[in-house]
């Protein structure tokens, strides 16, 4: 039993944090001409590999420090180690903001700017020699997961004509759906999403009815996981259960007090299955 227990200390010493794990900060342009910056993980080997380009939510990428932020970086680690050339997107810094989880009337929209930022991130990925230009996937978070939507929507107005390959397929944990269902949302390439039932910030129940409708639509194939008792950010690593006050100028009152926090077996079986759906996804 000793013997097991120095091995597993030895082993957990051994593998490094998220954030020990080696990164570089690069610069690109947003398809609407924005000077972006990103941050950008690389699996040992030369490659070319596979990638993923993360959308962060309204609370923007990196701290009042400067610092990314534990959920993001977490998953960029766990996704490098898979294999995968990971690209996380700062749409909000360069643009004057930290976050917008606050502000009534957004500056910054999913369904305006951001897409635009998913192409120049896909543009950026598909000119290096270490990625593979046609195995690239789109991820996004909260707000990040509603561009990722509008981003792969039918008919949206920010894909370039001229794309050789475009997304291959794409995942978005807890989005807002009200808007882009009500819009019309038709799927162009295959997505799963993955959903709190006690989420009170973005609700399960319209992404449901939208995937369903999508499907029967004939839209991309589309796959959604909905979790019980799983709040707002179920995936992060670790944040207590608590109470925060969220404003848009779509809620009746222009704010709202929503729950946030940590689900841990949620957080488990939506690893598993991302890393199952991308496997698959992005496979030769």
């Amino acid at each position: 039993m000793m013997r097991m227990a120095v091995i597993a200390i030895v082993v957990a010493l051994a593998t490094p944090a998220p954030d020990a794990v080696a990164r570089e900060r690069i610069t690109f342009k947003s398809n609407d001409g924005t000077p972006l910056t990103g941050f950008l993980y690389r699996p040992e080997s030369p490659g070319p590999h596979p990638a993923v380009i993360m959308m962060h939510g309204c609370a923007g990428l990196v701290t009042k420090r400067g610092a990314l932020k534990r959920r993001e970086r977490t998953w960029a680690y766990l996704l490098k180690r898979k294999g995968y050339v990971v690209l996380l997107v700062d749409s909000f810094s360069p643009r004057g903001h930290r976050s917008i989880c606050g502000k009534r009337d957004r500056p910054i929209e999913p369904d305006r700017e951001r897409p635009h930022d998913a192409y120049g991130a896909l543009r950026w990925l598909q000119s290096k020699p270490f990625v593979r230009p046609d195995r690239i996937a789109l991820a996004g978070w909260s707000n990040g997961a509603m561009a990722m939507l509008w981003t792969i929507n039918e008919g949206a107005e920010q894909r370039p004509n001229d794309l050789v390959h475009g997304f291959r397929a794409a995942v978005g944990f807890y989005p807002g759906c009200i808007k882009i269902r009500r819009k019309g949302f038709k799927a162009t390439v295959p997505a799963l999403l993955q959903v709190g039932l006690a989420d009170n910030w973005t609700l399960a129940k319209p992404c449901l009815a939208m995937v369903a409708e999508n499907n029967e639509e004939g839209g991309a194939a589309m796959e959604i996981d909905a979790y019980e008792g799983a709040y707002h950010a179920f995936d992060h690593p670790d944040l207590p259960a608590r109470r925060r006050l969220a404003r848009h100028g779509a809620f009746r009152d222009g704010e709202k007090q929503v729950w946030i926090g940590t689900h841990r077996e949620a957080r488990q079986k939506a690893i598993a299955r991302v890393m199952a759906y991308l496997r698959a996804a992005l496979k030769d």
